[in-house]
């Protein structure tokens, strides 16, 4: 079937949620709405009366019977049957609910009758054993064998990176970092010839995730609410009450990493905590500090067995937890850190894009190869390069290694040279250009290849090769230099400051009035009344400020109504 209809969904089916997208041809991965109003679903479980039910409406039935539910089937993969209500189940019937549900729903959203091959996503670190366990899920699903596929979720991330544009160079690794609910997953990938990648190490913490970190944060909140009331933390311990408290930590957890305070309603109830991102991250430190050490620990396994080279290190973030900016702040530490796309999707969407460049229906004999489509870049040249002649022609065939124009750069003369064969389209090449690494200027691909289709091409560099006769500095080009667009660059993740906290008005000037105002009674009481309104505006809370203005006036008070006894005793 040729590239341009074929139909393909990818799952990822991961421990503590779940995400997909589908793709017809060469157009863009859509992401199938799985979750209430977001991408992913739980990969939740619920058996009871001789059916399965999955996602959310598994979660909700949680309380009718506590034992026949289970939030991470996919821990359980290796029990081979688990125990839910009044029964075992095979861990195959219960992921093959969710893939079948999952399945049905993109069904629906798409609008197709079938799909030509469905994806499914598994960890590096995966037996061939475990991803037997994943195919009979698939054929439980009713998925036909020979349209599964399966794919690691680091190389898929990786085909997502460089899908948007962004490349990893021969020289470099990139460490794709997955920090989900329920996992910590940390893989190292290199350079495999211009379409694919080598994973060379890996490692991670089955038992690390974002539900750690709330299950911190829910801590935190019963030790705040015993303060308020002491029975209050029974009470938010009730399954019902428990359920509503872990969403509403899970959102206030999300919003840290765009805002300074997240508010927390304690359910059935009236009241609500602030919780500030400072706070926050004082909780989560020793969970940040594990995660990075697992990376150190991949990468320096690597370096150890001397897999790969040894070069600058991209770490690529994607899970739903790796959005904290204290996270992707430590993790600088490591490497460049590069956020792309949805971190929840970024998996489902890239595994179906590892075949994106290679074009149908070129005849591959009259180029002498394969042909795959690229964008062609500048390569790497010492600063102040500039090109000197363009020995070819837009939609003239090429094949791979062909000079395409030559450079003059401070070491000396060299040719840039065609990465793949193919025909040349939007070739913007001219004697005098500057040499902007990195900056595309051509597409190569078959001669039917349309404009339209170049932005969704992989990027590659040309290459290289000396021409003998021309070493050493050469004089500047006489032609006027036309800088060339440089592209965009990864979002490079960086610590986000946190905001200052704004100043309590009313509990300022509580506290200037109620020392300028202490020779008038009126002007304590003034002060006082302006410190509890600044409070209350506070939601509660006090800090330094509205503390010693409330104390002044306290004592202001105090001291007036000691001088009214003295004043009526003494007569």
């Amino acid at each position: 079937m040729a590239q341009e209809s074929r139909r393909r969904l990818c799952i990822d089916f991961g421990t503590s949620n779940t995400a997909a997208a589908y793709r017809v041809g060469l157009g863009e991965p859509v992401i199938v709405p799985l979750g209430q109003g977001g991408p992913a679903m739980p990969s939740a479980v619920f058996a009871g009366d001789g059916s399965v039910v999955v996602g959310h409406d598994a979660v909700l039935r949680r309380l009718q019977a506590p034992d026949a539910f289970e939030d991470t089937p996919k821990s359980r993969i290796d029990d081979g049957e688990i125990e839910l209500g009044d029964r075992f189940w095979p861990v195959e019937d219960l992921i093959g609910a969710v893939l079948r549900h999952v399945h049905q729903i993109a069904l629906r959203h798409s609008g197709l009758p079938a799909f030509d091959s469905i994806v499914m996503t598994h960890p590096d670190r995966w037996s061939e054993r475990r991803k037997n366990v994943l195919r009979r899920a698939a054929g439980r699903a009713g998925i036909p064998a020979e349209t599964l596929r399966i794919a690691s979720e680091s190389l898929a991330a990786a085909w997502y990176y460089v899908y948007r544009g962004y490349d990893v160079s021969v020289a470099e690794r990139m460490c794709v970092f997955d920090f989900g609910a329920g996992t910590c997953d940390v893989a190292l990938l290199v350079r495999d010839g211009v379409d694919g990648f080598t994973v060379t190490g890996s490692g991670g913490d089955n038992h690390l995730g974002g539900r750690d970190l709330d299950a911190r944060m829910i801590r935190w909140v019963h030790d705040e609410a015993a303060e308020l009331d002491p029975d209050l933390p029974g009470r938010l311990r009730a399954p019902a009450a428990a359920i509503a408290l872990a969403d509403r930590v899970r959102t206030a957890k999300e919003a840290l990493s765009d805002t300074a305070q997240a508010v927390i309603e304690l359910p059935g109830t009236r009241h609500t905590l602030l919780l500030t991102r400072r706070e926050f991250e004082s909780m989560i430190g020793p969970f940040v500090e594990r995660a990075v050490e697992l990376t150190r620990d991949a990468i320096a396994r690597a370096d150890a067995a001397g897999t790969g080279p040894g070069g600058p290190v991209i770490v690529y973030v994607t899970g739903g937890t790796s959005s904290i900016p204290m996270l992707q702040s430590a993790l600088s530490a490591v490497g460049r850190v590069a956020r792309i796309g949805d971190p929840k999707v970024v998996v489902a969407q890239g595994g179906l894009l590892r075949s994106t460049n290679v074009v149908q229906g070129v005849d591959t004999q009259k180029v002498g190869a394969e042909v795959s489509a690229r964008r062609i870049a500048f390569p790497q040249l010492p600063a102040g390069s500039v090109i000197a002649g363009v020995t070819v022609r837009d939609g003239q065939v090429v094949r791979v290694g062909e000079p395409l124009a030559t450079a003059d750069s401070p070491a000396g003369r060299v040719t840039i040279d065609a990465p793949v064969a193919g025909t040349l389209h939007g070739l913007d090449l001219r004697p005098g250009v500057a040499v902007q690494p990195g900056a595309v200027f051509a597409a190569v691909g078959p001669a039917g290849l349309r404009p339209d289709q170049w932005p969704r091409l992989h990027r590659t560099p040309a290459g290289t090769s000396p021409v003998r006769g021309h070493s050493g500095p050469v004089p500047p080009a006489p032609h006027r230099v036309v800088p060339q667009p440089v592209p965009a660059q990864p979002v490079l993740a960086q610590p986000v400051p946190e905001q200052p906290e704004k100043v309590n008005g009313f509990g300022l000037a509580g506290l200037i009035v109620g020392i300028l105002g202490f020779p008038l009674c009126l002007g304590t009481i003034v002060g006082l009344v302006l410190t509890v309104v600044g409070i209350t505006r506070a939601g509660g809370r006090r800090d330094a400020l509205t503390t010693t203005a409330l104390v002044v006036n306290v004592l202001g008070a105090v001291a007036w109504v000691a001088f009214v006894i003295w004043a009526v005793v003494s007569g």
